[in-house]
């Protein structure tokens, strides 16, 4: 694992710059003396103008500089200035990785999970699509096919902010699965050894639920969206989900709801009494996720069901007559390739959702796999392109992305993206990526954001994962939501 010793003249400066060689290299070792690599960043000037100096020696020594005026640009706000400086050593980062020898990152200087965010801010102060776009290339150093992509998601996206706007949203958190997918890291707990946890989680769950809906009566306020996720809800029995599901409907002011969305992922939690249940109350959006149509890949990710179960429970949805239908798959799966890549995708295609939402494989050292094992039969180098061609496959049939964000050590640097017919945006999707009102997380791992419309800016206050944790300290939970909703109503 290659070594880096990092200088830069800024002072706080140096977590900013090890996250950016991570970026690069997610391997790196980070050290003082006796490194295979030293990078110094020296930035200066006015905020008229700066100027980044970097230097990298080591195995393959190389320089660079670079002056940037644009932050001279009246439209910037004061608090612009800091920020810029933190974005010139990341990029002087990253130009002397690639003189190098790296290769240059698909999102440039954007690490973070949301990279939106920032086509939002320079939105948000003026800037037209098109010059936010040339930004994105030149200042945070996207390549133009990225660039492009952000720009058609932020403009789709930028409507359903005023939509939403003064509202807030829910979510509710099942914190368990038939069986643990291999490459998951999320809060999700399998029957196969949690089961027990279910009955007191659900009645922790339906404490929550109750007093929110009571201080959202009392202070007049009804969600915008809803989104029962997990984990996997539908691997309730049918007596728990008609429980839950009245409950929710009893308690939670719903009659301005814009949408109502249920992760029925796995297809063998799936049979027609649930999802008439799920129509039933109101469900306008269901999520049934392949991930992929190979049996063999579906058996060694620990999916645990068929092909034929997957069909037998999209054709009930559409049976059902749901209004909306979301399909995930991902892409860089262990032993996967183009065929398999091609094949999903056309299936999906086929299957005409409404919403198909593209993940790329992202090996976190929290799942169940050990990716060292695995890695050499992930076809990396062949992702990028992929995904690329998708694009224009899903344009030529009808679909448009409407929303994406990014997962740290994700296949070849990639992303995860949805698309949309139009018409039919997840609109929960967006609000929690962008982040510009406040969402309600209920249940096992729930994260509450708490929007100020004034900053844009978003505090947060998290559930435990833990459904016996959750369990135990629900009271104080929901004392702390309640206190939140009350104090911000007044």
């Amino acid at each position: 694992m290659p070594s880096y010793e990092l200088e830069c003249n800024l002072p706080g400066n140096t977590a900013n710059m090890e996250n950016m060689v991570r970026a690069v290299d997610p391997e790196a070792v980070f050290t003082t003396g006796s490194a295979d690599y030293r990078i110094e960043i020296t930035v200066s000037g006015t905020k008229q103008e700066l100027t980044c100096e970097g230097r990298i020696g080591g195995r393959q020594a190389a320089q660079i500089s670079f002056t940037d005026r644009e932050i001279s640009d009246p439209r910037y706000g004061m608090d612009a200035f800091a920020q810029r400086q933190k974005e010139m050593v990341r990029k002087g980062v990253l130009l002397l990785l690639q003189k190098s020898g790296a290769s240059p990152l698909p999102w440039g200087i954007l690490t973070g999970v949301r990279p939106s965010k920032i086509y939002h801010y320079l939105r948000d102060l003026g800037f037209s699509p098109a010059e936010v776009e040339e930004r994105l290339r030149d200042q945070f150093v996207l390549v133009p096919e990225k660039a492009a992509h952000l720009t058609a998601v932020g403009e789709v996206q930028r409507p359903f902010f005023r939509k939403v706007a003064g509202r807030l949203s829910i979510y509710v958190g099942i914190p368990f699965c038939p069986t643990k997918c291999h490459y998951c890291s999320f809060a999700s707990h399998p029957l196969t050894t949690h089961a027990h946890l279910v009955e007191g989680f659900l009645v922790a769950l339906a404490y929550e639920i109750e007093e929110i809906g009571k201080a959202l009566t009392r202070i007049g306020l009804s969600p915008a969206t809803l989104y029962i996720g997990g984990g996997t809800p539908t691997v309730l029995t049918v007596s728990q989900l008609r429980d839950l599901l009245n409950r929710i409907s009893h308690s939670f002011p719903l009659g301005e709801l814009l949408e109502y969305t249920v992760e029925a992922g796995r297809p063998d939690t799936l049979d027609r009494e649930k999802l008439k249940l799920l129509r039933d109350y109101g469900v306008t959006r269901v999520s049934v996720n392949p991930q992929t149509f190979n049996p063999c890949t579906l058996a060694r990710i620990g999916r645990k069901h068929t092909v034929e179960q997957l069909e037998a429970a999209v054709a009930l949805v559409r049976t059902l007559d749901f209004p909306c239908l979301n399909m995930d798959m991902i892409v860089g799966l262990p032993g996967e390739g183009e065929e398999d890549w091609d094949d999903t995708l056309e299936k999906l295609l086929a299957y005409q959702s409404e919403n198909i939402t593209l993940h790329t494989l992202a090996p976190k050292r929290a799942a169940t796999w050990d990716f060292s094992q695995v890695k050499a039969e992930i076809a990396e180098e062949r992702v990028a392109c992929w995904l690329e061609t998708s694009r224009t496959r899903l344009s030529s049939a009808g679909y448009y992305p409407y929303y994406l964000y990014r997962q740290r050590r994700s296949v070849g640097g990639q992303e995860n993206c949805g698309y949309t017919l139009p018409g039919w945006e997840g609109i929960y999707n967006i609000i929690m990526m962008e982040e510009r009102s406040t969402v309600l997380g209920l249940g096992g791992g729930g994260m509450s954001k708490w929007f100020d419309p004034v900053s844009l800016k978003v505090s947060r206050t998290p559930n435990p994962k833990c459904p016996a944790t959750y369990r135990g300290r629900i009271k104080e939970l929901v004392a702390e939501k309640v206190n939140r909703l009350i104090t911000s109503a007044n």
